[in-house]
């Protein structure tokens, strides 16, 4: 080793190799033990973190009227071969404060657990839901879900149903099979249509649609009044090129103005509206570039 360690570099090569070697080490403990499962595809695991958030939003409420709560996530049905949908959901519910949402604490809990919500997916009878919590006194509430996902070129979609368990929050803390919850969670070109169809739109408010017609109308009026310098310029010039121009460049600004009330967005009534102002506004400006002409 010490022959070794005259040699030029060797010492910085060596310590290269041990880090290099303590890189591939670290990187193989997390993959194995520490790395989430990644079965899902990109626009499938977009839908479910969708829902996930959705569900998220539900037990913050539940938390906010209840105090801190502690949940129970049963496997979930339909999940991936490396339960991914299940460590996801335990993840981010674990997100949210005051949930504390962990795995069935013993066998005997799941077990039960499992009979009820067969039961209750069988139409049957169910057992009596008191026994889930027996060994279980901490915990508020028992969850399934079952998890349908799909994707297609552009979008997915993730359907959660899930069955629940729950203890009333008085001091008899008495279990009911609880109304199960329907979440979609979406992704990619499904998403986005569906944050379209949910907006307010150009049309969704009267007050919006009026607000918007009086600030076109009052630019109708007062845009080629604004203009009487420039017009008498024009005029003077006596050009019939520069009197059409004119008169389009009025014509076009009001337009300018429909657009300026909506951000720009451009929509079906928004498109509407402005085939629909162009004659009405070309006609009001025609009329007073005239009336401007007449007066010299």
């Amino acid at each position: 080793m010490a022959l070794l360690d005259n040699i030029p570099g060797f010492k910085v090569f060596s310590v290269g190799i041990g880090l290099a070697a303590l890189a591939i080490v670290g990187w193989l403990v997390y993959a194995n033990f520490f790395k989430p499962p990644s079965d899902l595809k990109s626009l499938q695991r977009e839908a479910l973190d969708d829902a996930l958030e959705q569900l998220a939003e539900h037990y913050s409420q539940v938390v906010r009227e209840n105090g801190e709560q502690r949940l129970v996530v049963m496997p979930v049905l339909g999940d991936t071969s490396n339960s991914e949908i299940r460590a996801r959901m335990l993840d981010r519910l674990n997100e949210v404060a005051g949930l504390k949402a962990v795995k069935p604490p013993d066998p005997d809990l799941e077990e039960r657990a499992t009979g009820i919500f067969k039961s209750v997916l069988g139409k049957q009878t169910p057992d009596d839901p008191q026994k889930v919590f027996e060994k279980a006194a901490e915990a508020d509430e028992v969850v399934q879900a079952r998890a349908t996902t799909k994707s297609g070129a552009d979008s997915g979609k993730c359907e959660l149903d899930l069955m629940r368990i729950v203890r009333s929050q008085d001091k008899d803390r008495k279990a009911s099979i609880a109304q199960p919850l329907v979440i979609t969670g979406l992704s990619g070109s499904a998403k986005v249509k569906e944050e379209e169809n949910s907006g307010p739109g150009f049309w969704a408010s009267t007050w919006g649609v009026i607000w918007r017609m009086l600030i076109v109308l009052a630019a109708v009026a007062i845009i080629p009044f604004a203009s009487w310098p420039a017009a008498r310029f024009v005029f003077s010039r006596d050009s019939n090129w520069a009197n059409g121009a004119l008169l389009l460049a009025l014509t076009l600004l009001d337009v300018v103005v429909l657009f300026a009330t909506v951000a720009f967005e451009l929509s079906t009534p928004v498109a509407i509206c402005a085939l629909v102002l162009l004659p009405v506004a070309g006609f009001v400006n025609l009329r007073v570039l005239n009336a401007i002409e007449e007066r010299g």
